[in-house]
């Protein structure tokens, strides 16, 4: 067998493979998304980081939405949301939403009313009185009697926290003139059972959690600025309408409702109404002589309480129930 023998002559091998150039539009499509991902990670990095009392003050700043978003990117920032949800609410409120929040009133809790006075807010005598238990609207659920107080203004704070979210799903076709679909009398198809249940589950969720409250006065101010914008391209409708400029309308908060315009206390029946619905604003009057907007015109809790009390107590308590 012939043997190999090695000669000076001959060069050492050189290895000068190299990775082969990739120039598609998916390799560059992948490059841009694993560059995007890293950007976030860093950002993700850097932000938790900050202190928390930096990080707080910087989330009050931005929209309840943006809070909610920024709760979901990790447990680190779900648990700091969840944690502070209470400053996080009032202080956007205050700066964003302080005038939606006097109409939009939050009903009071059953938990909150004294305890003596809770069962008869329950018995069913009295709930059998409240025709809106058993005729309920067909675009909202009735309040849970063992959830919230069912004096006639908490009632009324129910009902227009509801109506607020429902006029916001029905944005897109109010937009574009899609018909809303039509509901007969009587009945409760099950696309409706779901949505006024899903309107109630974050109303519910709003009353105990003011970071959600502000996420609903977010939702409705969204609405009214597209229903403004709607109605003044709308030349068959010649009431007077709000006033609103671009910069208002992207500033993100309610202050050029603070200017005259038209009453908007007129509660929606029936989804109908939205058509022509430009600025639901309940709970308040313009006042000319003072040329201001007045506020608590319509929710009295406890004057509707002490009411409710003057007509007696039940035989048998009744626990309140979370």
């Amino acid at each position: 067998m012939p043997r190999h023998i090695e000669s000076d002559d001959e060069e050492p091998l050189e290895d000068r493979t190299a990775a082969l150039q990739l120039h598609s539009k998916r390799t560059e499509r992948q490059k841009k998304q694993q560059a995007k991902r890293d950007r976030k990670r860093d950002a993700i990095i850097s932000l938790a980081k900050l202190p928390t009392e930096l990080l707080i003050e910087s989330l009050t700043y931005l929209r309840p939405s943006d809070v909610l978003n920024f709760s979901r990117v990790n447990r680190r920032f779900q648990s700091l949301v969840d944690a502070h949800a209470n400053i996080l609410g009032r202080s956007i409120i205050r700066q964003r939403y302080p005038l939606l929040a006097q109409c939009f009133v939050q009903p009071k809790l059953l938990d909150e009313i004294d305890a003596e006075s809770r069962p008869l807010l329950v018995d069913e005598r009295r709930q059998e009185f409240l025709g809106i238990h058993r005729k309920p609207y067909q675009h909202l659920q009735p309040p849970d009697q063992f959830f919230v107080c069912t004096c006639l203004s908490c009632i009324l704070a129910w009902n227009n926290l509801c109506v607020a979210l429902d006029f916001a799903h029905w944005q897109h076709n109010l937009n574009t003139g899609e018909p809303l679909p039509i509901t007969l009398p009587g009945r409760n198809p099950e696309w409706n059972q779901d949505l006024v249940g899903r309107n109630a589950r974050i109303v519910r969720k709003a009353l105990q959690n003011p970071l959600w409250y502000a996420r609903i006065l977010e939702i409705h101010l969204d609405s009214t600025i597209q229903a403004v914008t709607r109605q003044g391209k709308n030349k068959g409708n010649r009431r007077k309408h709000v006033e609103m400029t671009d910069e208002e309308a992207a500033a993100g908060t309610d202050a050029f409702l603070s200017k005259p315009g038209p009453l908007s206390l007129e509660f929606p029946f029936r989804r109908d109404e939205y058509h022509m619905l430009e600025a639901y604003l309940p709970n308040r009057y313009w006042k000319k002589a003072e040329e201001k907007w007045i506020y608590g015109t319509a929710i009295h809790h406890e004057r509707d309480l002490a009411y409710v009390l003057r007509g007696g107590m039940p035989s048998q308590p009744v626990a309140s129930a979370k």
